[in-house]
């Protein structure tokens, strides 16, 4: 029978792992939305008239992550943030703006920068992901940050399902890093 001090103390290691393992998925999913705003950032930048190439591939690549990124969220971290947040419409309305970036990913799948739309649709997918990585950057990570989740699980689960997506979504990039 372990003693109250060796209890605690195992207590105090597991509450300093899952503390940890809190920081790894916030961390993990804010990387996330720094490398795709800094893309939209980009591509604000360049004219797709001017330098097609890049735009596409700027654009498919972004694409790509976003899809990852969505897909990450929509099966591991929002299940999960559901039971810690206080506000579950947040989790709702997040789950809601993800189908709306997604018909417009999809509808970037189909163009190419010479389509009249194909920059538009891109600044406007922009906008919806700059609202969207602030709410959960402001509301919904802030209400997580003492909620009693499996942090060590997610964290696991979360790690494990990005490198199975990054298999099926981006095979060149996963094979290269």
């Amino acid at each position: 029978m372990p003693t109250t001090s060796t209890h605690a103390s195992t207590e105090r290691s597991r509450s300093r792992a899952d503390s940890a393992a809190h920081r790894e998925v916030i961390e993990m999913l804010k990387d996330d939305h720094k490398r795709v705003l800094r893309a939209f950032r980009e591509f604000e930048r360049m004219n797709p008239h001017e330098d097609p190439e890049r735009c596409q591939e700027l654009v498919s690549q972004t694409c790509a992550e976003l899809q990852l990124h969505t897909e990450l969220e929509e099966k591991c971290f929002y299940p999960a943030a559901r039971h810690g947040v206080r506000e579950e419409d947040l989790i709702e309305e997040a789950e809601v703006e993800h189908l709306a970036a997604k018909r417009m990913l999809d509808d970037l799948k189909k163009m190419s920068p010479e389509d009249e739309k194909f920059a538009a649709t891109f600044k406007v997918l922009g906008e919806y992901v700059k609202h969207h990585v602030r709410e959960e950057e402001h509301e919904i990570f802030p209400q997580l940050s003492r909620a009693k989740l499996d942090w060590q699980h997610l964290q696991e689960d979360m790690q494990e399902q990005r490198k199975s997506l990054m298999q099926q979504i981006m095979p060149q990039q996963s094979q290269s890093g």
